[in-house]
């Protein structure tokens, strides 16, 4: 599905507007806005956010660590479905209810006529219940104050059913932080419990890699050559290289990063009864760019099964040459389908990404920019090189310097 954002001052954002994917990547400096974007979708994605300025909503923005973002009178947010079912946070309009903050809710006529309908059809059976004669003798306050709860019995029927076609799919933060988790080991349930402070977002990650790891015992990590396995409250990686085992927190910083991680998508994406959305902040700490491609392969193919979506920050070049490889194999199997067993020999095909389902920005100075060319539908090769051209550039001026010296 299909999905806009459209942000107005909001945090380091002052105007972006994001089309999300099936798979959605921002790359872009530090502190240009990539994990406000991310976040500010999870948080949207929760719909508790159709409540706005109330404590769940407050403590969500919190825990989010976005809840100083929101700017009075200036702050707009906006979410948008393809069939035009929007939700919106307007903060430059005054509300009677609230005077610096409203929730402007776009229902669609469809919203109007259900409710319209419900309503019609309760009050006809109340009517009806009162033309006996064991309803007539209800008297007219009490008669008054029922028609009254049952419309606003209607209103929340209503509001929850488009709340759950504004919001479809869970969201699932894994953030930067998850590295943590592999060092402090076995300490993490003590510290969780003495509340020291942790970011709640590393709190609720490492809690969910905790009930996850009880029902993925064994994991393989291609990539790695490695295994996976948990045993009596400890994490282990076997290497297949000597067979050996090893305590998760003694193993190299990038199988710890990325191992929790793996254990909990897995189990997350074998619920194939609701809709996921999950969000990845920077899936390439730690890694050696041959592994980022590894695990891009892995996660573009657990992360978007069925109506799932996955959405990355980046700042690595690597990730983007490697989404320019799923899309160019998607491609090249669309123009020679008689040669997609070659293909997926070169790229497995259930990583293959379809242009249409893939979009990539660069989020800096306040804004976005799509990446992606219009002509090949790829990420282009001056996004992918701009960090290695400006080092280069400088190291030609340094040669002419050189050779002036000479």
């Amino acid at each position: 599905m299909n999905e806009q954002l459209i942000v107005k001052n909001f945090g380091p954002i002052k105007d972006a507007t994001v089309d999300f994917k099936r798979v959605t990547v921002f790359i872009g400096p530090t502190g240009g806005g990539k994990s406000t974007l991310a976040k500010l979708a999870a948080t949207v994605k929760q719909g508790k956010m159709v409540d706005f300025g109330t404590s769940d909503a407050e403590e969500l923005l919190s825990k989010y660590g976005i809840s100083s973002y929101i700017i009075e009178k200036s702050s707009i947010i906006k979410w948008r479905l393809e069939n035009e079912l929007s939700f919106s946070i307007d903060t430059t309009k005054d509300s009677s209810e609230n005077p610096d903050l409203e929730i402007h809710q776009v229902l669609t006529e469809d919203y109007e006529n259900n409710y319209e309908s419900y309503k019609s059809e309760m009050h006809a059976e109340l009517e009806k219940y009162l033309s006996e004669p064991k309803g007539s003798v209800l008297p007219a306050s009490l008669v008054a104050d029922i028609r009254s709860k049952m419309d606003s019995v209607i209103k929340n029927y209503i509001k929850e059913s488009m709340v759950s076609i504004l919001f479809p799919l869970i969201p699932h933060y894994i953030p930067a932080e998850r590295i943590l988790l592999a060092s402090i080991g076995e300490s993490w349930a003590g510290i969780i419990r003495d509340d020291i402070g942790l970011p709640k977002l590393l709190v609720e990650f490492a809690n969910e890699f905790s009930n996850a790891r009880k029902a993925i015992k064994n994991i393989k990590i291609p990539f790695f050559s490695a295994e996976y396995s948990y045993n009596e409250g400890q994490d282990f990686i076997k290497s297949a290289e000597n067979n050996k085992l090893f305590n998760l927190h003694e193993t190299a910083s990038g199988i710890q990063s990325v191992t929790p991680l793996l254990v909990l998508l897995e189990h997350l994406s074998r619920n194939t009864e609701q809709a996921q959305s999950f969000i990845i902040e920077e899936p390439e700490l730690n890694l050696y760019p041959t592994a980022q491609q590894g695990l891009l392969n892995w996660l573009v193919e657990k992360c978007t099964q069925g109506e799932n979506d996955l959405t990355i920050t980046t700042h690595s070049p690597y990730i983007l040459s490697s989404c320019n490889l799923l899309l160019e194999a998607y491609k090249v199997a669309q123009l020679r389908p008689d040669l997609e067993e070659e293909i997926a020999a070169i790229v497995p095909k259930a990583c293959w990404l379809n242009p249409n389902e893939f979009a990539a920005y660069y989020v800096a100075d306040g804004t976005v920019k799509p990446i992606t060319d219009e002509r090949t539908h790829l990420i282009g090769g001056n996004e992918l090189d701009a960090v290695s051209g400006d080092i280069s550039d400088s190291f030609r001026k340094l040669l002419r310097l050189k050779k002036q010296a000479v």
